[in-house]
């Protein structure tokens, strides 16, 4: 049974789990602001859409098989909004990019983990037994984005290192897509980036 249902404690731990208290989920105005308030939302966040996720559940016919699109859309939206419990990765991309200084810095950091985050969501949605990217693959991903946030200097070089990083293993276990599917942002060098 365990490979047909995933266990809701596993998504938990997958999402993220953080070391730090969550934050309240209306908190008065002045709390918002400060060094460690979120930015506000931009029109570059990506907001998932069915019409980015069908092409990629047509492509899999094992999974179209054992997986309904409802069943598959409703963990692409768990992957992207979290739940009570654990942050999505549209919190945890904000939350990354809350100290980089640079708007440009930041522009191409949120572009980076938009791209990856597509492929993540794509490939994590599938059927248990088929997909090439885990759950276990969420929360070690999910530790190294938390340690380069607290690790990054403002100047969002250990942030660009990290992504490279799992961008690297994305690559080994997805591989190249087919052809009209957005990329997988290859790794990228950035003059401050000490290597």
């Amino acid at each position: 049974m365990g490979r047909f249902v995933r266990p809701v404690f596993t998504l938990i731990l997958a999402l993220f789990t953080r070391p730090v208290p969550a934050p309240a989920l209306n908190p008065p105005p002045s709390s918002r602001a400060g060094p460690n308030a979120l930015p506000a939302p931009r029109p570059s966040w990506y907001e998932p859409s069915p019409d980015d996720f069908r092409p990629a559940f047509a492509r899999h016919q094992a999974t179209r098989g054992q997986q309904t699109w409802e069943g598959y859309w409703g963990w692409i939206q768990t992957f992207y909004e979290g739940t009570r419990l654990a942050r999505g990765w549209t919190d945890r991309a904000r939350s990354l990019v809350a100290e980089v200084r640079s708007e440009t810095e930041r522009d191409q950091i949120w572009t980076r983990l938009n791209q990856i985050g597509r492929i993540i969501a794509a490939e994590w949605a599938r059927d248990y037994d088929l997909r090439r990217v885990s759950t276990a693959d969420l929360l070690a991903w999910g530790k190294m984005m938390e340690k380069a946030r607290s690790r990054d200097s403002g100047n969002g070089a250990e942030i660009h290192r990290v992504l490279d990083a799992i961008t690297g293993q994305v690559h080994g276990k997805v591989g190249a897509r087919p052809a009209g599917h957005d990329p997988i942002p290859e790794p990228q060098n950035h003059p401050e980036t000490p290597r």
